[in-house]
């Protein structure tokens, strides 16, 4: 008799993870429904701010119900708890802290407050890829140059912003603060 297969993540927890999903996209399509369409200014439906974000409601629901059908197969297959072993080196729970922090403070104090968007963008991409290169850097015990890091962040940094802003303005028609 074959041994059942084994996967990486059980069939339960892919379960639960898909309903996570589909739960947070149904709350993006929602909220997104919700928002001004600006109808009475006669604004197209393409224009409306809360399109894109359903779409990406719409997908991620969606997603998590091609999880919900991959987890139910894969049952059938093993059963709900079959998982591998996994000696995968999760990310250290600083650096996803030190990130989170940097996400929440571009969310919440450089977008939206009076800076232009560019501006919040640029100092957000710039100080993340900053940071984060110099660490693995340092980690890989690698050769560091400040100033070559700095040069690289600095250009990702702009580029991120006028990229972004571009694309949000030119092909979604949202304008940005």
């Amino acid at each position: 008799m074959p041994k059942p297969p084994t996967y990486p993540v059980s069939p339960r927890t892919d379960l639960r993870t898909a309903f996570f999903w589909i739960a947070l996209g149904a709350c993006i399509v929602f909220a997104s429904w919700r928002m001004d369409r600006f109808e009475r200014q006669e604004a197209s439906l393409y224009t409306a701010p809360g399109l894109w974000p359903g779409i990406i409601g719409l997908l991620l629901a969606f997603m998590g119900g091609l999880l919900v059908w991959r987890s139910v197969v894969r049952a059938r297959k093993s059963n709900w708890n079959a998982v591998a072993p996994d000696d995968t080196e999760l990310v250290p729970t600083v650096r996803f802290r030190l990130s989170a922090g940097m996400f929440f403070v571009y969310a919440l104090l450089l977008v939206g407050r009076g800076l232009p968007f560019w501006v919040g963008t640029t100092v957000f991409v710039t100080a993340f890829v900053y940071v984060f290169r110099r660490a693995d850097r340092i980690a890989a015990g690698a050769p560091t140059d400040a100033r070559k890091d700095a040069t690289l962040a600095i250009i990702c940094g702009v580029a991120t912003a006028v990229i972004v802003t571009q694309v949000f303005e030119k092909l979604f028609y949202v304008r940005l603060p």
